[in-house]
């Protein structure tokens, strides 16, 4: 057994090789190995068999800019990561892993606070870590928080591909609450303002926490675009591609951003059970903010709020759009907005199987479209499909419903209007059961909607091809024309195809894009829709090929000429992914518009061809 004197030394000896690099990484970037069964503090941590052992040793040195700092993966560390420095523009602090086995686990050991924490920092990449904080009794914990004060804009925080589960957070239905659980942003107080720019939130798994999935906060009541709200919003924030589960309130909370934040391809389910209360993801003092291509299903609430949508207080034209919502205990949009509030929209969504509200119009505000979303209501359902709640004071209440297909199979479908409100409907399809209160449409289509497989939605936003139109649809050609339509519909089709389609699907012969030799790809091959779509400066475009095979992928702009080619090779099975940045064939900038990604790929020596639509906004 060591004796004290021995720590010390070892403690001094860690301490003094730190001091040492600190001074050394002034000069240039060096990455430190972290090794929890084979490492020791008294190591410099420069090489693998020179790793570090603790927390605390990580946390006693300031990184300087293309720091990286790597755990060991099947390593699991108790306690807090709080690094110090930040990174730099172009050369950010890394945090990742190295060797083989399991992510790296960082366990906070049931006390309450974060189990990572940056504050006053920022260029940090952190990736590929599970996170995990559970304890008997709720507190302030949360897998990752970031946090400012005084700072000015704090710049480019990446979490990328963590796991993080059993956050033992706040239930209630709290302000408190809500920020704690898996990943949290918040200025905490700011005489000098300050705010987040390049913020991304990607590919991570959050699974039983207890508060919100995802959320930020901002110190400012200003009204988005007004007073301090510039001083203090979101700017370039990004929530892509994560799944989060089991949380006791929200999944994704947004909060003071504007139109160069979006969230996107989230797969959000079972929330709201333990809190009783709490729309799957909402927005908050946002202008602008775009919210596409999400899942939600499962919301469990217990009481209200338990749509997949909420435009919470203050959401100005925020867009909710082409995302899919099912079997939650409300349905697919709520508002909750400020007397203010134009040009709110929820467009071309698919809901299935939703129950409760669908749509509510809750609170004043100036105008909210809804229009294009496809809504079923399966057997056994008893949704509210229009729920006016008047909430929220005096004001103007108005809403637009066009172009929506309300589907029902169930005898308990209603409608519940509310005095106050300017509702204006046109265009609309209501197919099967009709309430007494249905509303009054001039020109409405009460006749089958002839979709291909009614109800046939599964799980993931791919699911519902079940809902296009077939070529006999009354749907087609019957819709109102909308000005700043977004240009796609659910699918991916430009719109329109001659006159507007009723619902999320925009019909076309799959052989009249670009005319493709035959219009499916065999099994296992297949082009997915790119991401972000719509696109500003660039895209990634994602295929799967389940053998070896020749490939050619391009792009071609409306007239069908070729504007580049991205790949013409063969390729191995699996899946493949390729970002187009709006250039040519000879690296010029194309304008804005809509344009086509082809697939084509040789098996059993036919030549197979997919076509996707993309737009590229300018």
């Amino acid at each position: 057994m060591k004796n004290k004197s021995q720590i010390s030394e070892k403690i001094w000896k860690g301490k003094y090789f730190a001091a040492i690099f600190i001074m050394s990484s002034l000069v240039s970037a060096a990455t430190y190995y972290v090794d929890s069964v084979d490492g020791s503090d008294a190591n410099s941590g420069l090489t693998p068999d020179g790793a570090w052992e603790s927390l605390s040793q990580v946390n006693f040195l300031t990184y300087q800019p293309g720091d990286s700092i790597l755990f060991k993966r099947d390593g699991i560390w108790v306690g807090q990561l709080a690094p110090k420095g930040s990174g730099a523009e172009n050369q950010p602090v890394i945090v990742d892993t190295y060797g083989d086995g399991n992510r790296p686990i960082l366990d906070g050991g049931g006390v309450g606070r974060p189990v990572i924490y940056l504050y006053n920092q920022e260029y940090w990449e952190i990736r590929n870590l599970e996170i995990t904080n559970p304890a008997d009794t709720e507190a302030d914990r949360t897998g990752v928080k970031v946090a400012a004060s005084n700072y000015g804009v704090v710049d480019h925080i990446y979490l990328q591909n963590l796991y993080i589960h059993h956050i033992s957070g706040i239930i209630e239905h709290t302000t408190e609450a809500k920020r704690t659980g898996g990943i949290n942003f918040r200025v905490l107080y700011d005489t000098t303002p300050t705010r987040f720019n390049d913020i991304l939130i990607e590919n991570c798994e959050i699974v039983t926490v207890n508060g919100s999935g995802i959320s930020n906060e901002a110190n400012t009541a200003d009204y988005p675009g007004a007073g301090k709200w510039h001083q203090r919003k979101y700017t370039n924030y990004i929530i892509r591609g994560n799944s989060i589960s089991d949380i006791s309130k929200n999944a994704i909370i947004m909060r003071m951003a504007d139109s160069s934040c979006v969230v996107e391809y989230n797969v959000c389910w079972d929330t709201a059970e333990r809190a009783g209360t709490g729309n799957t993801i909402f927005s908050r003092s946002c202008l602008g903010t775009v919210f596409q291509y999400n899942e939600g299903y499962l919301n469990k609430t217990t009481n209200y709020d338990g749509c997949l949508y909420d435009a919470d207080l203050s959401s100005p034209k925020c867009i909710f759009q082409y995302s899919y919502s099912h079997d939650n205990n409300h349905g697919l949009f709520w508002t909750c907005t400020k007397a203010p509030d134009d040009s709110v929209i929820c467009r071309y969504n698919i809901s299935q199987n939703d129950k409760g509200n669908i749509f509510t119009i809750n609170y004043p505000n100036t105008s909210v479209f809804i229009y294009n979303n496809t809504v079923y209501c399966g057997n056994g359902t008893s949704p509210i499909i229009i729920s006016e709640r008047n909430n929220g004071g005096d004001g103007n209440r108005t809403y637009y419903f066009y172009n929506n297909i309300i589907y029902c199979n169930s005898t308990s479908v209603n409608y519940k209007y509310t005095s106050g409100y300017n509702r204006y409907f046109k265009n609309n399809c209501f197919f099967g059961y009709h309430p007494s209160n249905e509303p009054t449409d001039l020109y409405k289509v009460t006749s089958d909607p002839k979709f291909e497989r009614p109800g046939s939605g599964s799980q993931g936003i791919l699911s519902v091809d079940g809902y296009k139109l077939n070529a006999d649809s009354p749907c087609i050609n019957a819709g109102a024309a909308i000005e700043n339509n977004g240009g796609l519909d659910y699918f991916g089709n430009p719109l329109y195809n001659g006159a507007p389609d009723i619902g999320a699907h925009e019909y076309y012969l799959e052989s009249s894009i670009l005319k493709p030799d035959q219009n499916r790809l065999p099994q296992g091959i297949f082009l997915h829709p790119n991401y972000p779509n719509p696109f500003n400066p660039s895209t990634t475009i994602a295929y799967q090929l389940e053998n070896d095979s020749s490939i050619s992928l391009e792009v071609f702009n409306v007239l069908g000429e070729r504007v580049c080619a991205l790949a013409d090779a063969a390729q191995s099975a699996g899946e493949h992914r390729i970002c187009w940045n709006a250039r040519n064939q000879a690296g010029e900038a194309v304008p804005g518009g809509i344009y086509f990604v082809k697939l084509s790929a040789e098996a059993d020596h036919i030549r197979y061809h997919q076509t996707r639509p993309i737009l590229y906004l300018k």
